[in-house]
């Protein structure tokens, strides 16, 4: 009996010294589909989502569109994209987060006399930028951004009338701010089952 006692103890504790089989945890990866206020603010329509890809980081891709002619002496029409990868202190969604940036543009800007239009290529540059996500009520939460970095662009001056003559082209470097936002975020947390 006294063997068969020990026998039982030694197999107790060998079981409970195994790891449990669990079924696999569920984790959750952000996503961020925003709209910056302050691009709608100068009439530019705008779209992006932000995607988290490990535990810190997340890729956004923004879009900006303005196709208006708000009258003959002025317009800016311009598409912009400006992805930017981003570090989270926190977890990708929550609190503040570094970025770095990279812009590409199109444009064709009416202002008084003249008209700029890009030539040849669009205009390029880079940037670091900071900022914050605080939420707002359940899903919604509102993004502060503010980056600053280098663009540089070639571009066409013309005569503003129509089929106005070209009068020079320019190359232009540009050092300072490279992104501002003030957007209205809806977050969704996607689940992905974990492998055993």
């Amino acid at each position: 009996m006294n063997k068969n006692l020990h026998c039982l103890l030694i197999a107790l504790l060998l079981c409970t010294s195994l790891p449990a089989q669990t079924q696999p945890e569920e984790s959750t990866r952000y996503l961020g589909v925003k709209t910056n206020l302050a691009a709608w603010a100068g009439a530019i329509l705008n779209i992006a989502a932000d995607l988290q890809v490990s535990e810190h980081l997340s890729v956004e891709l923004p879009l900006q569109w303005c196709p208006w002619h708000t009258n003959n002496r002025h317009a800016v029409k311009t598409f912009l994209l400006q992805p930017e990868g981003r570090y989270w202190l926190s977890a990708p969604g929550t609190g503040h987060f570094f970025g770095l940036h990279a812009h590409l543009g199109w444009f064709n800007v009416k202002w008084d006399r003249d008209r700029y239009q890009n030539r040849n290529r669009p205009l390029l540059g880079a940037g670091v930028s900071y900022g914050y996500l605080l939420p707002i009520s359940g899903q919604w939460a509102g993004e502060f951004t503010l980056g600053a970095g280098y663009a540089n662009t070639r571009y066409d001056t013309f005569y503003n009338i129509h089929n106005g003559a070209r009068i020079d082209t320019r190359t232009k470097d540009y050092w300072g701010i490279t992104r501002v936002g003030i957007s209205l975020v809806y977050r969704f947390n996607l689940t992905k089952p974990n492998q055993p």
